[in-house]
């Protein structure tokens, strides 16, 4: 059976035997008040850059602040290459990892990526913008991070790219590459 303690202004322990009702009452109390904290960000590290292989979840997510309207989320990354020029060739995945720190740990913080492209030109004649905005959440803690493929010729588009996380107005970590042809 479990115990509350409490002390009065005299310092005396007083046990009260609970309920089970007043017990659970008090747990998911507690659990709600935990989950609604809200997560802080106060720095992004780093963690690694370049040339990826990825393996997709399937999901397909609408995004109309992307250059390509749709952004894919990934399973699994690995770093194939620590560089920061890229070869405009499809298939080509790069971008970067990084972890947030701040708290709670475990918390869900809301962050921007904003991806700064050369303008894409597209099949149908429309000339896309030069910034995406994607609104996206993450872990605080964990190794997240954020890459773009070209999956398309007229995605690959030489010239300087940055991809960058943002909160509340502010860049909070990023990294420029360099776009090629036949570099490899």
């Amino acid at each position: 059976m479990a115990e509350f303690w409490t002390f009065d202004n005299n310092r005396t322990k007083y046990a009260m035997n609970s309920n089970p009702i007043i017990l659970l009452v008090c747990v998911l109390w507690t659990m709600s008040a935990m989950a609604q904290e809200p997560a802080v960000v106060r720095s992004v590290d780093v963690v690694d850059y370049g040339i990826y292989r990825i393996e997709l979840t399937g999901q397909h997510v609408p995004m109309p602040s992307a250059g390509a309207g749709a952004i894919q989320p990934a399973s699994r990354v690995v770093l194939i290459a620590k560089t920061n020029e890229i070869p405009a060739t499809i298939g080509t995945t790069f971008g970067f990892q990084f972890i947030l720190n701040g708290s709670p740990v475990g918390g869900v913080a809301a962050v921007d990526i904003i991806v700064e492209h050369p303008a894409f030109h597209k099949p149908d004649g429309e000339i896309s913008k030069t910034t995406d905005r994607v609104p996206w959440r993450y872990r605080i803690g964990e190794t997240v991070g954020y890459t773009y493929t070209f999956d398309h010729d007229w995605e690959a588009v030489t010239g300087v790219w940055k991809i960058q996380v943002w909160q509340g107005g502010k860049i909070l970590a990023g990294k420029e590459f360099i776009v090629k042809s036949g570099t490899k």
